[in-house]
């Protein structure tokens, strides 16, 4: 079973291949409770920057931790971010102006029960400006990137939008941190972005993991636009489960992946590397766009009951499925054949808790999923 937290893993190797690497130093930082390290970067002064979260310094249980270092890893300066909740840094990168944006998740500040957190400080670490995204349910950011036009690109995930349980979440933002826009990706299960980065034609790579693609729980692969439209997905793993944690675009224009996998490999868990070709062929990315139908609710949000509409774009075999926010499927509303064409389907929704549901109408060749909020009377 994998464990959906990513840990940084530093490795060093000098030498001829396969001899034993030599350590040059090794550092520990933090204080008498817990303190964790998740992103360096070496600095353009040769020393590193790193954060993480720490529960030792701060104002709250646990706090975005932000170390600088020199080239021997001596301590230049510690500052922490955050406020009376839990906050946690999980992604830092250094700016062309010296300074750094970091990506995380708040607890203290936004929207709703944790959101993406947006750090950006100037060269001695103090903060210019912090920004918050996501909506009343949990939302967090795993990944962030200075774009060529000196904005920011961050990747995460998202439990308030979408389709799914969790999605990808996509966002991009001007050099002040304002959103230029947010894309979703996923299915009606768990899926998770946990590295983003920047292509030569501008457009975005994306790995992280699924389960509403693939088999049994999958690493995915998004690849983007310059809009972060999708220009294609792919999945990588077996039956057990596999996990991708960090993406770069190769020197031949391919992909470097690495994650975990449990599907392969002599133990229980092992470190997954896969190469991909310079552009991965439409025809892998099993693509279904090209088949459109649509589905729509009302009222929503809604005490029930609601209007289901939806339409065909051709004859075949059709289900329309409802799951709760869990993924558990809770009816089949429609299960049998029809032809092409509009329909609208009565749901009482009768029995059910207020909450979020997702509704996956699912045809030849294609898929739509809807979102409906019930609002029980006393909710």
């Amino acid at each position: 079973m994998i464990k959906l937290k990513p840990y940084l893993i530093a490795i060093m190797i000098k030498g001829m291949a396969f001899a034993q690497p030599d350590t040059l130093w090794t550092r520990t930082y933090g204080g008498t409770r817990d303190d964790w390290g998740y992103s360096v970067q070496q600095t353009t002064d040769n020393g590193y920057i790193i954060v993480g979260e720490t529960g030792s310094y701060g104002a709250g249980s646990t706090d975005v931790y932000l170390i600088k270092t020199d080239a021997d890893g001596d301590t230049l300066w510690t500052r922490t971010f955050g406020g009376t909740g839990r906050d946690y840094g999980y992604s830092v990168r250094q700016t062309t102006d010296g300074g750094y944006i970091i990506a995380g998740w708040t607890f203290s500040y936004g929207a709703g029960g944790g959101d993406v957190y947006l750090i950006k400080t100037d060269a001695n670490g103090d903060t210019l400006w912090t920004r918050t995204f996501g909506g009343q349910d949990c939302d967090c950011g795993w990944s962030v990137q200075q774009t060529t036009d000196n904005g920011y690109i961050i990747v995460g995930t998202t439990f308030g939008y979408g389709g799914g349980r969790a999605d990808v979440y996509l966002i991009r933002t001007d050099a002040d941190g304002d959103t230029l826009w947010t894309r979703t990706f996923g299915g009606v299960d768990d899926d998770y972005g946990y590295s983003v980065q920047q292509t030569s034609d501008n457009g975005y790579i994306i790995t992280g993991y699924t389960k509403s693609y693939g088999v049994g729980g999958d690493l995915y692969l998004i690849r983007t636009d310059a809009d972060g439209d999708t220009l294609w997905t792919k999945t990588f793993g077996g039956p057990a489960g596999d996990c991708g944690w960090s993406v770069q675009q190769t020197t031949d224009n391919g992909y470097i992946i690495t994650g975990v996998t449990t599907s392969y490999g002599a133990g229980e868990n092992d470190v997954y590397l896969i190469k991909t070709e310079p552009d991965m062929r439409v025809e892998e990315s099993k693509s279904t766009t090209v088949k459109k139908g649509f589905l729509t609710v009302d009222p929503n949000p809604s005490p029930g009951p609601i209007l289901i509409r939806y339409y065909l774009p051709e004859d075949g075999s059709v289900t329309l499925t409802i799951y709760n926010c869990y993924g558990q499927r809770i009816a089949t509303l429609l299960g049998c054949g029809q032809r092409r064409g509009s329909y609208t389907l009565r749901w009482k929704m009768g029995g059910l808790s207020s909450g979020i549901y997702f509704l996956r109408l699912k045809g030849a060749g294609f898929q739509e999923v809807s979102k409906v909020v019930l609002i029980t009377p006393g909710w």
